[in-house]
């Protein structure tokens, strides 16, 4: 019964990383250019269906960044850059 519990916890854990990505580069792609600020300000606003942690935003920022979504300002690293 644990190793259940354990699989529903990583699926939720995955969808709401998907969630999460999903707004950040929904913002971004209506922005183009955002602070972190504004855009973690943003994402926390629009997610309702639970409480994402500021953590987990950077987290996912991060990974998209990875996978050439956004990119950081050279000049201001606290600015992002959507890629289309």
């Amino acid at each position: 019964m644990a190793g259940n519990i354990e699989k529903v916890e990583e699926s939720v854990k995955q969808e709401r990383a998907m969630v999460v990505d999903a707004n950040i580069v929904r913002i971004m792609k209506a922005r183009k250019v955002l602070m972190y600020q504004d855009l973690l300000r943003d994402v926390m606003t629009q997610i309702t269906l639970f409480k994402a942690q500021p953590k987990d935003v950077k987290t996912r920022i991060e990974s998209l960044i990875e996978r050439d979504y956004l990119e950081r300002d050279p000049e201001n690293k606290a600015k992002f850059i959507y890629k289309p």
